[in-house]
């Protein structure tokens, strides 16, 4: 055998292992749509909440804003729209929920934000998480800070 068959099949069975890894991981944690934000957080390594009951997320607390709910559903859509390989999946008058999916291995990460009214301010709430493993490498952090920047930059 020849180094290059050895190379080839190599590749072959580097490359048919992958399909099979992101298919597994695709058919473990299928996207099932959420219609309410969730009640507590999923994971201590593996959620970022700004919310109550926050769970890492340093130095976020969670948004008061003068503007209308709608004014901010649309405008978190916006930033959504912008973000690589994101889906929104439920788009309820002051509920989203959106999966977007990792580069290399297609995990699939949940994210939530509840804009509500309170004391006629509209306040922001924001969670996302992982579905599988136990650690996220800080990738929901990452997340929630860019959306939560994002929105701040309006407000």
């Amino acid at each position: 055998m020849n180094i290059n068959t050895i190379i080839l099949l190599l590749l072959s069975v580097s490359i048919v292992g992958y399909l099979i890894m992101i298919n597994v991981i695709y058919f473990l944690a299928p996207t099932v749509p959420k219609n309410n934000f969730p009640l507590k957080r999923f994971g201590r390594n593996n959620c970022t909440r700004v919310a109550d009951n926050p769970n890492r997320g340093e130095g976020m607390s969670p948004i008061i804003t003068d503007m209308s709910m709608e004014k901010v559903q649309d405008a978190t859509k916006k930033i959504i729209n912008k973000m690589q390989r994101s889906k929104i999946v439920t788009d309820n008058g002051g509920f989203i929920h959106f999966v977007q999916i990792t580069p290399l291995f297609r995990f699939h990460d949940d994210i939530f934000i509840k804009i509500f009214s309170e004391n006629n301010k509209t306040n922001i709430w924001l969670q996302s998480q992982s579905r599988l493993g136990l650690h996220d490498l800080l990738v929901n952090e990452r997340r929630v800070k860019h959306i939560y920047n994002e929105l701040k930059k309006l407000t």
